[in-house]
């Protein structure tokens, strides 16, 4: 059975806190990134423009899902 990343918040974090998943999706999807004290980093002005959208959309997105993002 395929995973739903769309309604399952464990499979996002099992992605989220993967070493091996996260490289390989940054290769895939030709997106660049920062490393920093060790993690991978995007800044919001990177997803904004990778998505086409202006900063604050970026924003509202963070701020709804807060919760889950900040989740370790």
């Amino acid at each position: 059975m395929a995973k739903d990343l769309t309604t399952s918040a464990i499979e996002r974090q099992n992605i989220l806190n993967n070493t091996v998943a996260l490289p390989r999706i940054q290769n895939e999807l030709g997106v660049k990134v920062l490393e920093f004290e060790g993690r991978y980093v995007l800044t919001k002005q990177m997803v904004a423009d990778y998505y086409g959208v202006d900063e604050r959309t970026i924003e509202r997105f963070l701020a709804a899902n807060e919760e889950e993002l900040t989740h370790v």
